[in-house]
């Protein structure tokens, strides 16, 4: 107790000096002063500001000893506790703030822990006086006690003899007090016998059907790599794998390694597009091997998740590699003086703004996929027309289909549509389907939205008469950065983030979103949305 109430002081000192530091901190940049004032050393006690190799301080004896145990130490610490000459300690805490500064800068503040050991010590004695008497208390009780009880339980360790040797003769009661009532419950422990011994074999089955109803598969070998016990998973996944011969032998090497050097062990291995996760455990008691239990654990979803990890890393990376270097040799370029002709310079800086457009574009479309997929909430749902927002958005992409020679269509027979969704985000998701039908449409292509509805459903179908998408592509098309050929796109090819974004959306608003497409004939997505803003049900 007087170790954990020593931590907690001095915890409790050490956060009070970093909450003063994070207030000074704040100050200091509110103030948005490209210097901090001395006349803070005035203000707060126990402050020292170190700027760039300078101390600046009261010049007190604790603050010279600070001075030099900093000086001192290669690397000091954020935090440190000093004693002086009077044998007092001080606990020091320095505040780094050189990345608000133009140089090395620091705040340092110290406390005086002689109240708080003080106060250590008074707990301390406060303790120690205590126990000792309840040490002499109990050791008075204690030995009154044992004479009172010490007859009765050698009556009661004879008697505990006699049924261990099945002589099941009740015991004599002397008394009503505990020993008596114990020496009542020692007698009814003959009627308990064949009632206990049914427990048990009910707790046997229970423990077998727990076994059985675990979700890893449980597989014991004994010590000729006989499987003599498996659970209903284990027996699953052992028709699997004895199927595999390559494998049964690694088992069996691992099952002998296991049981003649005591050392647990598992490895990983692939069964039929299945990633297992095989841990093996020596079974011994009183340094007797009586064989290896093996778990089995499916751990596909969780491989398949690392993959997509490892994946969603790479194709960031990659993704922010080429705009990046774009960025950095024509900005070099326009730094060293290499391109001087006026319009070869307006040029570079073009393309600068774009390559920075194109990752702030990235940058976005990553922080929006990752809130949709975190649960964050980002839609504003409210009863809006849709028929109404398709017209905006024909609107919006008029210049646009001129500009291409694509011809428009909207085919509806409704003149509204309430239902709840979110306005600006399902404005997002025309908007991404209607730029990538752009991009993969020719002059003179058709690009439709059809709307139908029934009593439960709102049908949008966003249909092209394009390119389309190989069927090779359609199962991944809604996966983050992936991208089809480049070669296939109208102008530049977007961050493969759209069409990610458009389900998660979609899914956002408890809808439904599927595609369809045939090379050379075109592309169409179709969404479904519940007029009561519940989750998609197919009817």
């Amino acid at each position: 107790m007087s170790y954990y109430f020593k931590n907690y002081a001095l915890n409790s000192t050490e956060a009070q000096l970093q909450k003063d530091l994070s207030r000074i901190e704040s100050d200091i940049l509110i103030n948005h002063s490209n210097e901090i004032d001395e006349q803070l050393i005035n203000i707060e006690d126990n402050l020292i500001i170190y700027k760039n190799g300078e101390f600046i301080s009261t010049d007190s004896d604790i603050d010279q000893l600070i001075y030099e145990t900093i000086i001192e130490s290669e690397n000091a610490e954020s935090r440190f506790i000093i004693t002086d000459a009077r044998k007092r300690k001080y606990m020091v805490n320095i505040h780094d703030m050189s990345s608000f500064f133009d140089e090395n800068t620091a705040l340092i503040k110290y406390s005086d822990l002689t109240p708080t050991y003080q106060s250590i010590r008074d707990i301390t004695m406060i303790i120690s006086l205590s126990a000792f008497f309840i040490f002499l208390i109990t050791t008075i009780f204690g030995f009154l006690l044992i004479k009172r009880i010490t007859e009765p339980l050698i009556q009661l360790k004879n008697g505990a003899f006699n049924i261990a040797k099945g002589n099941y003769k009740p015991l004599k009661v002397k008394s009503f007090d505990e020993i008596g009532e114990l020496t009542l419950a020692f007698n009814k422990m003959n009627e308990d016998i064949k009632s206990s011994i049914s427990d048990l074999q009910h707790e046997k089955n229970l423990r077998e059907h727990i076994f059985s109803s675990i979700s890893d598969g449980i597989v014991f070998f004994n010590r000729d790599l006989y499987a003599i016990y498996k659970n209903a998973e284990g027996e699953r996944w052992m028709r699997e794998i004895t199927q595999d011969s390559t494998l049964v032998k690694k088992i069996n090497d691992e099952i002998i390694d296991v049981l003649y050097h005591k050392s647990d062990s598992s490895f990983k291995y692939e069964v039929n597009e299945s990633y297992l996760n095989l841990g093996f455990k020596n079974v011994a008691y009183t340094d007797v091997n009586y064989g290896v239990t093996l778990t089995i654990r499916d751990i596909t979803n969780e491989q398949r998740l690392e993959m997509l990890r490892h994946e969603f890393i790479s194709s960031v990376s990659h993704e922010l590699k080429t705009p990046m270097v774009m960025l950095t040799g024509y900005s070099e370029a326009l730094l060293d003086g290499v391109v001087t002709d006026e319009d070869d310079v307006r040029e570079m800086i073009s393309i600068i703004k774009d390559e920075s457009d194109r990752m702030n574009t990235l940058v976005n479309e990553l922080i929006i996929v990752s809130k949709l997929e975190s649960g964050q909430s980002l839609l504003n749902i409210m009863e809006n027309d849709i028929v109404e927002l398709i017209k905006d958005i024909a609107q919006k992409f008029r210049f646009e289909f001129k500009k291409n020679h694509i011809n428009f269509e909207y085919k509806s027979e409704l003149n509204q549509c309430l239902i709840p969704f979110d306005y600006d985000k399902l404005n997002q998701v025309f908007t991404n389907l209607i730029d990538n039908a752009i991009r993969y449409t020719e002059p003179n292509d058709t690009i439709s939205i059809i709307l139908t509805e029934n009593k439960r459903q709102v049908f949008i179908e966003v249909k092209d008469t394009g390119k389309g998408i190989k069927a090779s592509s359609l199962g991944r098309i809604f996966e983050r950065f992936y991208k089809e050929d480049k070669a296939r796109t109208r102008g530049k090819q977007g961050t493969g983030l759209g069409l990610s974004i458009v389900k998660s959306i979609i899914n956002g608003h408890g809808g439904d979103i599927t595609v369809d497409s045939i090379i050379g004939q075109g592309t169409t997505f179709t969404i479904v949305l519940n007029k009561d803003g519940t989750s998609h049900e197919t009817l």
